[in-house]
């Protein structure tokens, strides 16, 4: 077991004794942050939604943006870095699990709520833009530098509005209610649009 001082102790929080209390206070934290907001929801709220005491919350995590970072990175699946050998292909696996993850009932509720936290720049924000957001554009910028490697895209492509470009069709969609599950080609057509535009500048 580490000592109460280790660096890696503190970083992440211990789970419960019990797995279902601690299946529960990640339950009720996405559930209150969803509902109520960031400011409208507190400890005290997820405990009493979790069946459990407010110092059981606090003796794993320091503070309610940890609980709540730390809740919603449990709902979202590390993100896979497919490596096809075609940067297309590889683009639009990603751009494929970014739009389940943001189509979803479960987990497409959190990205208007945390849209706002990200904007203003709040703690909460920039924990969630370094544990989901960050992980899930390195990998989209990792296709697009091969795909640049490979001869596929000029070299001066702008790597940085790409992703922008394809991650942004799709927040923009989740956040005008526009964006649907069933849609599976909308991915497909996001990249191929970004793809076209990106090798028109090099003609």
């Amino acid at each position: 077991m580490s000592e109460p001082g280790n660096s890696e102790a503190r970083a992440r929080p211990g789970r419960p004794r019990s797995a279902s209390a601690h299946s529960a206070i990640l339950d009720a934290a996405v559930a209150l942050f969803v509902d109520r907001g960031f400011e409208g929801m507190s400890v005290e709220a997820v405990a009493a939604d979790a069946g459990v005491g407010k110092t059981t919350i606090y003796r794993r995590w320091r503070s309610k943006e940890e609980l709540v970072v730390d809740a919603i990175a449990e709902r979202f699946a590390d993100p896979s870095a497919p490596e096809t050998g075609n940067v297309r292909d590889d683009l639009v696996q990603s751009a494929r699990e970014l739009h389940l993850l943001m189509s979803s009932s479960k987990t497409g509720a959190i990205f208007p709520r945390m849209g706002a936290e990200v904007a203003r720049g709040s703690r909460l924000g920039r924990l969630y833009g370094e544990r989901v957001i960050g992980p899930r554009r390195t990998i989209f910028a990792e296709a697009l530098a091969r795909g640049i490697e490979r001869g596929e895209l000029s070299e001066d492509t702008d790597v940085e509005l790409a992703i922008d470009l394809l991650v942004g069709t799709l927040l923009l969609r989740r956040f005008t209610g526009r964006l649907k599950r069933s849609d599976t080609s909308l991915p497909e057509r996001a990249v191929d649009t970004v793809l076209v535009g990106l090798r028109a500048q090099e003609a």
